[in-house]
C-alpha cells in the first residue's frame, strides 16, 4: 500500500502524451536515502521529518553495532571510518527495507569502501557528490541520464572499437531488442532506453568503481505494487561485459533490493531463441516458468517469449546465497551469513532489553498509583 501511495497516487487516471520523466518515483524508491542537504542531481525528493528522525536513528544504532563489530582491520589513524561507512550504508536502506538486508548491504558497503585510505577517499567523496547511489563491490547503480549517460552507451553499443576492444556487429546488442541499432547519439536518446513510455519503470546507469565509467544500463518495467510484483530487463551492455561480475551484480543490487522492499514475485522474459539472455536468467537464479508463442512482434518478426521468475522464497531459501558466493566468493558469504546470525541475536536481545525496561516504568508506575 505504501509503495502505491508514493509512486502512483498522483498518477492522472486518464492517459495523455506528455513526456514522462527518465527519474520516476519507482526509481528513486529503489535508490539509497540521505539527510545530505545538497541537491541531489537527480532529483531524488528529500525525507520528510518523520523518515528524517528515522534516518538518524538508524545510522546512531548503526555506528555503535559496527563500533563494538567493525567487519575489519581499522585504517590507520581513521578509528571511525569503518562506523560512518556502515552507518551510512545502514541508514541509507530506509525504513521499509528488512533489517537483515540493510545489514549484508551496509557490510558489503563497508568492506569495499574501507579497503585502503583511496578507496574510503573515494567513497566518503562519491556520498557527498551523488549520495543516493546504490553501491556494490564492483559497480553502483544511478539513475539513467541523458546528458551524462547516452553519448557513452552509444559509443559501448554501436560496435565501434574502444580503448583495447575491437569492433563488433552492434546487433549482438541490439539484435533481440525492441530497437536499434541506431545511428547516431540522438537516435539513441529518443528510443525507448531513454524515453519511458510508463512511470511503472526505472533506469539505471551501471558505473564502475574503478574507473567510474558507464558499462551499460538496466531497467525495471511492469512493475505492480498491488501484486508485489516486477519485471527486471536484461542489462544492455556491450559483448565484452556479457556474463561478467559487472553484469550480474548490477542485477544482483536490483533483486535484492526489491525484495528486502517486500516484493514476491520477480519477473524476467526473453526472446526463447536469446541463449545469452537465457543463459543469464539461470545464472540469476530465475526458475523456466513457461513460453508464450507467438507472443509479440519485434522488428516485424514473430516473437516466442521465454517466461521466468523468481519468488521471495526462492531467494531466502538459497538463490540470493548461491548468487552471492558467485559473485564475491565463498569466504565472503560464510562472513555475511555469521554477521547476520550474530547481529541478529544482538538486536533481538537489544529489543528484550527494551522491552524489559519498558515493562519495569510501567510496573513502577502502577505501584506509584496503588
Amino acid at each position: 500500500e505504501w509503495m502505491q501511495q508514493r509512486n502512483y497516487s498522483q498518477q492522472p487516471k486518464v492517459v495523455t502524451q506528455e513526456k514522462i520523466p527518465l527519474t520516476t518515483p519507482l526509481t528513486s524508491m529503489l535508490l539509497n536515502v540521505t539527510l545530505a542537504k545538497q541537491t541531489d542531481p537527480d532529483g531524488v525528493p528529500p525525507l520528510s521529518k518523520p523518515e528524517a528522525q528515522q534516518y538518524e536513528d538508524h545510522y546512531k544504532l548503526a555506528f555503535r553495532a559496527c563500533q563494538e563489530n567493525a567487519g575489519g582491520a581499522t585504517l590507520p589513524g581513521r578509528f571511525d571510518a569503518r562506523p560512518e561507512a556502515y552507518a551510512r550504508a545502514y541508514a541509507g536502506c530506509g525504513s521499509h527495507t528488512e533489517t537483515s538486508y540493510r545489514r549484508s548491504y551496509a557490510r558489503l558497503y563497508e568492506a569495499t569502501a574501507c579497503a585502503t585510505h583511496q578507496t574510503d577517499d573515494q567513497f566518503v567523496k562519491l556520498y557527498k557528490e551523488r549520495p543516493c547511489d546504490l553501491i556494490g563491490r564492483f559497480v553502483r547503480l544511478q539513475p539513467l541520464n541523458v546528458d551524462r549517460h547516452c553519448p557513452r552507451l552509444f559509443e559501448l553499443t554501436s560496435g565501434q572499437p574502444l580503448v583495447n576492444h575491437k569492433s563488433y556487429e552492434p546487433n549482438q546488442v541490439w539484435g533481440f531488442l525492441p530497437q536499434g541499432p541506431f545511428a547516431t547519439p540522438q537516435a539513441l536518446a529518443e528510443s525507448y532506453v531513454f524515453q519511458p513510455k510508463s512511470s511503472n519503470q526505472a533506469a539505471f546507469a551501471i558505473m564502475t568503481n574503478v574507473t567510474n565509467e558507464l558499462v551499460g544500463v538496466v531497467q525495471l518495467t511492469h512493475d505492480d505494487p498491488t501484486n508485489l510484483s516486477i519485471q527486471l530487463e536484461a542489462p544492455i551492455v556491450q559483448p565484452q561485459t556479457i556474463g561478467t561480475a559487472m553484469e550480474l551484480e548490477a542485477c544482483f543490487l536490483l533483486l535484492d533490493r526489491l525484495f528486502a522492499l517486500g516484493y514476491r514475485r520477480l519477473q524476467f522474459t526473453t526472446d526463447a531463441q536469446d541463449a545469452v539472455t537465457r543463459k543469464l536468467a539461470n545464472r540469476l537464479g530465475f526458475t523456466l516458468e513457461g513460453v508464450l508463442y507467438k507472443h509479440i512482434i519485434v522488428k516485424q518478426a514473430s516473437r516466442d517469449s521465454n517466461v521466468y521468475g523468481l519468488l521471495n522464497s526462492d531467494w531466502k531459501r538459497g538463490a540470493r546465497a548461491a548468487l552471492f558466493g558467485k559473485l564475491y566468493g565463498k569466504t565472503a558469504l560464510k562472513a555475511d551469513k555469521a554477521n547476520e546470525a550474530r547481529e541478529a541475536e544482538a538486536e533481538d536481545q537489544a529489543r528484550q532489553l527494551a522491552e524489559k525496561e519498558l515493562q519495569d516504568k510501567v510496573a513502577q508506575k502502577e505501584a506509584a498509583l496503588k
